[in-house]
């Protein structure tokens, strides 16, 4: 009986905390960062380009999803991205920053593993999702399009975004790693 209720206080206070981490996250981006009892300093509306990796949060229908990413945002990085990788963690993902919002579109040049490009606008708004884009190892090799500007582009492994249920009109927030 003892263990029950212990399992019970656990399970509770694990969702409790889970639902205010979410809450936090959001608040603070819809209120540029302010809060009255608490700090927003991590949570930001855009990544920190001074810092390679960061957190990103992706908020579905039902669920807030962790994503940790390494962040590229010049030419040169971007143009590098997966390529070359022969595996990619399953909770982990490139974030593509590009300087303005318009069409954009990636290519799968020598990417060894299927992968799944989420669009993201610059309202932090998923508005394209591409699923189990195949790798090419051809010199041709065919451009995968937003459909509407984005600012952002997410890659993560193929299955990501339908494991998740992360679908258009989804939400976006980034944590830096301190």
């Amino acid at each position: 009986m003892m263990k029950t209720r212990l399992l019970l206080i656990i399970f509770i206070s694990s969702a409790i905390l889970g639902s205010l981490q979410v809450w936090i996250a959001f608040d603070c981006l819809s209120q540029e960062g302010k809060l009255e009892l608490l700090s927003c300093t991590l949570v930001t509306n855009n990544p920190n380009y001074s810092q390679d990796k960061s957190k990103l949060f992706i908020q579905s229908k039902n669920s807030t999803i962790l994503v940790y990413v390494e962040i590229v945002n010049d030419p040169r990085e971007r143009s590098q991205g997966l390529m070359f990788r022969e595996n990619l963690e399953w909770n982990k993902g490139m974030l593509f920053v590009f300087d303005e919002e318009k069409i954009l579109s990636l290519w799968m040049k020598n990417t060894l593993i299927p992968l799944d490009m989420l669009f993201i606008d610059e309202k932090l708004r998923i508005i394209d999702i591409k699923e189990n884009v195949s790798p090419c190892k051809e010199n041709q090799c065919p451009s995968y399009p937003s459909k509407q500007p984005a600012k952002y582009v997410l890659e993560v492994n193929a299955g990501f975004a339908l494991k998740n249920n992360i679908k258009i009109e989804d939400m976006v927030s980034f944590q830096s790693q301190m």
